[in-house]
């Protein structure tokens, strides 16, 4: 009778460590790693890809819950807003311009 029980506690480690495994991939392949909490969750690095019109920053702020905003100029003198989101998703630029 022990040994039954002692085989149903490692059946059910075992799934409980396939789900957990499973878990994991499922939130990389939807993630992406761009979040930064799963970034923190890994302890890998967080890469954001600079614009591509990108010559030098102006300002790095996280004023919105999973939002970072980077401030920053183009080669040709204009400046730029450039959002990052936690997911990846929703992203956004702004465009700065003045009335002549």
């Amino acid at each position: 009778m022990a040994n039954s029980k002692k085989h149903t506690i490692q059946i059910s480690l075992f799934y409980l460590f396939g789900f957990v495994l499973l878990l994991i991939v499922l939130g990389s392949l939807f993630q992406g790693c761009q979040s930064r909490s799963w970034s923190r969750f890994t302890g890998t690095t967080l890469e954001l890809e600079l614009p591509q019109d990108f010559m030098r920053p102006i300002s790095f702020s996280a004023g919105r819950e999973g939002e970072k905003d980077l401030f920053y100029e183009t080669p040709d003198g204009q400046f730029k807003v450039k959002t990052y989101t936690n997911t990846g998703m929703f992203e956004s630029d702004i465009k700065f311009t003045t009335k002549r």
